[in-house]
């Protein structure tokens, strides 16, 4: 597995999910909207973690934005998609 698509990168679940594919040298691509469920400074402090990571790509996007997420998929090929 070289690149994985991760939803929901600044959740608990995701960051965590996110993290262990980067310590083992996966590149992940992530999205989150970043929406205030709770509190957005945890998920921003987060998403600054995997940030350290070269293997890392972030975009600030929603999932129901048909029209990013074709563009985020024509820009990657990804071996697997995991949606949360």
């Amino acid at each position: 597995m070289n690149k994985v698509f991760i939803t929901g990168a600044g959740g608990f679940i995701g960051f965590h999910l996110a993290h262990h594919y980067l310590k083992n040298g996966i590149h992940v691509v992530a999205i989150d909207n970043m929406n205030d469920y709770y509190d957005i400074n945890l998920k921003k402090d987060r998403i600054k973690i995997l940030e350290q990571y070269d293997n890392f790509d972030f975009y600030k996007e929603d999932l129901v934005n048909k029209k990013a997420l074709l563009d985020i998929f024509k820009k990657h090929k990804f071996d697997f998609v995991i949606n949360l």
